[in-house]
């Protein structure tokens, strides 16, 4: 039985009925204990003016999952991470299986992604690859120099296309591009109008994503015009590449937002 001593004096000690009522009552508390549904609720609701703010969210597997109370992933728990995911509006990537590493990290995102095949480890896999199988041509571009430098800069083009008298840019990215690619483009054709007065700016990405469609809609209707956004197609099985023009309309729909 539970007995607190207070002291009174030298060697001699008294039971503290008061303080006793105090730890028991502590000691009976109940602690509420959330389920894995609502605590799972509650993680996708805190980080939703990270996502809203920024676009979105970076986590690792382990940390997502051990805030939701799950020591070990089971197909179960996966399913309901994506069902309560998809609940709340976000699209993540990339996806999380059984054989995800537990440190990877995954994103969380406002925006749809479209990825069309696999994606190279490198793009000067990507670039290499494209060159020796002529793959170009699907473009419509006749020949290509690989890492072109244009006189009097330090960049250096992916590919320099000819078609004819046209010059063509051609930029390579094995996932997404983003802003800093897009003004790439715009700035290598800057070079050879220079020289050449007929200049066809192409952007080749392994994945359709908001930064680029941002970034793509932010040039003038002119400047777009000469623009063209390709996604490659790779399957690792057949050797096939192929390409697949990113529209005007599909671009607009990646910056609708979804997350209410």
């Amino acid at each position: 039985m539970l007995k607190i001593l207070r002291k009174l004096g030298k060697g001699v000690w008294k039971e503290d009925r008061k303080a006793k009522e105090v730890v028991v009552k502590r000691k009976r508390r109940k602690t509420s204990k959330k389920s894995r549904e609502e605590l799972l609720d509650e993680l996708l609701k805190s980080i939703k003016n990270d996502v809203r703010r920024s676009g979105s969210k970076r986590m690792t597997v382990s940390r997502l999952f051990k805030r939701i109370g799950v020591q070990k992933r089971s197909e179960k728990s996966i399913a309901l991470f994506y069902e309560r995911a998809n609940e709340h509006g976000y699209y993540i990537s990339p996806d999380i299986s059984m054989s995800t590493d537990w440190k990877s990290t995954i994103t969380f995102k406002l925006y749809p992604e479209r990825q069309l095949g696999e994606l190279f480890s490198s793009e000067r896999k990507l670039e290499k690859y494209i060159e020796e199988n002529g793959f170009y041509k699907k473009l419509g571009v006749e020949t290509v120099k690989s890492q072109y430098e244009p006189d009097g800069t330090r960049d250096r083009l992916d590919f320099l296309g000819q078609t004819g008298d046209q010059r063509v840019v051609l930029e390579l990215k094995k996932k997404d591009g983003g802003k800093s690619a897009v003004e790439q483009v715009f700035r290598y054709s800057g070079y050879l109008k220079r020289e050449f007065p007929d200049v066809r700016k192409i952007l080749i990405t392994g994945i359709q994503n908001r930064e680029t469609a941002l970034a793509i809609a932010g040039q003038s209707p002119e400047e777009r015009k000469g623009f063209e956004w390709y996604l490659y197609k790779y399957d690792s099985l057949t050797g096939e590449l192929d390409f697949e023009r990113v529209t005007d309309k599909q671009i607009e729909d990646q910056l609708k937002p979804q997350l209410s």
